[in-house]
């Protein structure tokens, strides 16, 4: 019965960058993943390897594990590289455009800024993906619980100017 089954919240290390929220139903049981993001302190502006948005899509495999800093149209969950992707409607989950995003995984008071309306900035944090990161996971909420693709574990996020919609 539901009512009687503990709740626990717990914060995971995973890798030596990155960390996730989880909440576990019993001891020993399966987690359901409800955020990630990765520590500012390990991955910042200063240790991030410059990515361009294309090169996370094209070698995602190669990335995994990386803190990079990437520049896209973030809208709701999700990074792209064009404005108009990140308008179109559920752009984050939509599978047209399934090779043309990058999954967003932060704090809470992060995501809870996001615009609703794509709007350029500067992510910095570290590439996973979504079908190998929490392999032992029975949930994983969020970005990954619609789609699949790769991800980035956001430590800091840097408003850019204002440039031409492409």
């Amino acid at each position: 019965m539901l009512a009687h089954l503990l709740m626990v919240v717990t914060a995971a290390a995973i890798g030596t960058t990155a960390s996730s929220q989880s909440v576990a139903d019993a001891p020993g049981s399966d987690e359901v993943i409800i955020g990630a993001w990765s520590d500012p302190a390990k991955c910042n502006r200063e240790s991030a390897q410059n990515v361009s948005f294309a090169e996370v899509l094209e070698k995602r495999d190669k990335l995994t594990g990386a803190c990079v800093a990437v520049e896209g149209f973030w809208s709701s969950r999700a990074l792209f590289g064009k404005a108009s992707h990140g308008n179109a409607k559920g752009s984050n989950s939509t599978r047209s455009l399934a090779g043309y995003r990058i999954g967003i995984y932060a704090r809470e008071e992060v995501l809870q800024h996001a615009p609703k309306h794509a709007m350029r900035y500067r992510m910095i944090g570290v590439v996973g993906q979504c079908e190998t990161e929490w392999p032992g996971a029975m949930m994983v909420l969020g970005y990954c619980h619609y789609t699949s693709g790769p991800i980035l574990k956001v430590s800091q996020v840097v408003p850019q100017k204002a440039s031409s919609v492409r």
